[in-house]
């Protein structure tokens, strides 16, 4: 399964048809379909890597957390891990999605609710779900492979709790198909939580000490012994077993979040599974990131055709990207516009994307003027 677009009404302060696509609009050169594209059937490709830029409280995060309830429904069929985006969201949120899976082009509609009796649970009410053979002569014509009106209806004749998504009916078993990584710490202090990760895959955990010596060459590895306890060794062959709080302890912050994160790349490229990281950059060397990034755009690496998809302040890495169209403006204006850099901002691809951000060419500058009142305040 992967997703082809996504369009969403009434999230949050997102403006009305607030649409991502991972399908390229470009031209597509023979580098491009070898480092920057997925070729997930005849003639049909999507990112391998999807950037979202914008200055502060432009909507980049809001962005992301409407992509993680998109994979939360592929995943579990169902509102489950990103249900704290729902806190503050009154209105029903309207979504429509089409995505690839099995040799057909799907499209599904439904609008998610608060269950006005349970804030812990959204609703699924008017699900639609359509269904269209793909034909190589569909992806080179964006038009036609989401020409809805040529999608023929799925019925659906299963008798489904409310807060569950007809998607079962297609996908049927329960996987990780997106993993969500938000900016905050919490998620990547989950050293039991990595380890099941790798349980899910072939258990080999030879990797682990590979991804710790980027961090800190003084270890040589952990292991989990139980959910409690864990044993740390050291490159001086020293061992110490400590519980889940004195490894937190222990190990710098840094550390933490490079193995978790990176254990969830170590997943997303086993599995196939897309990563949505927002903020990148955070607590990670410039070099690492850019190595992380260029991990996706490794066929011989990423051999199941994941897709990273982040935000990040770091205008530089937008220099990674070939292409032009698998890169997002994130604006607010009252509401929040996402922009394409391909389709609002014409330019040559070869050129530099780091200057054009630098000579606010997306209207993107830091505001100068706040700057310099604040710097007057402190005078």
């Amino acid at each position: 399964m992967k997703l082809l677009r996504v369009v969403a009404n009434n999230f949050k302060l997102c403006e009305d048809n607030f649409t991502i696509d991972f399908i390229p609009k470009a031209n597509k050169t023979a580098d491009d379909k070898e480092f920057e594209l997925h070729e997930i059937s005849d003639n049909l490709y999507t990112f391998t890597t999807v950037g979202i830029i914008g200055k502060n409280a432009s909507g980049k995060t809001m962005t992301v957390e409407l992509l993680s309830v998109i994979y939360d429904i592929f995943s579990n069929f169902r509102i489950k891990n990103s249900i704290d985006i729902f806190k503050y969201i009154n209105k029903p949120v309207d979504i429509d999605i089409y995505f690839f899976h099995d040799s057909y082009l799907y499209r599904y509609v439904t609008t998610l609710y608060k269950n006005s009796l349970d804030d812990t649970t959204v609703l699924f009410k008017n699900q639609r779900l359509y269904k269209r053979e793909y034909q190589k002569t569909y992806g080179c014509n964006i038009s036609k492979l989401f020409d809805y009106e040529k999608y023929q209806e799925v019925i659906n004749n299963t008798d489904l709790p409310e807060d569950t998504s007809i998607i079962y009916t297609i996908l049927k078993n329960i996987t990780i198909r997106g993993i969500y990584c938000p900016s905050e710490d919490f998620i990547y202090r989950n050293y039991v939580g990595a380890f099941n990760l790798y349980k899910l895959l072939d258990n080999n955990l030879d990797i682990i000490s590979s991804i710790l010596k980027m961090f800190d060459e003084h270890l040589e590895n952990i292991e989990m012994i139980d959910e409690t306890k864990f044993k740390i060794v050291y490159s001086n062959k020293k061992t110490r077993e400590v519980s889940v709080k004195e490894l937190y302890d222990i190990l710098s912050s840094g550390t933490t979040k490079g193995f978790c994160l990176f254990t969830f790349v170590v997943f997303s490229l086993k599995s196939g599974c897309d990563l949505i990281i927002d903020e990148i950059e955070n607590h990670f060397h410039k070099t690492l990131v850019e190595n992380l990034v260029n991990l996706y755009k490794d066929k011989s690496v990423n051999k199941k055709n994941a897709t990273l998809i982040f935000t990040t302040h770091y205008c530089e890495l937008l220099d990674l990207f070939n292409r032009s169209d698998n890169i997002y403006i994130s604006k607010y204006d009252n509401k929040v516009i996402l922009e394409n850099m391909y389709e609002n901002y014409k330019f040559r691809p070869e050129l530099s994307k780091s200057n054009k951000f630098y000579a606010n060419a997306f209207n993107t500058d830091v505001n100068y003027e706040s700057l310099m009142n604040f710097k007057k305040e402190l005078m």
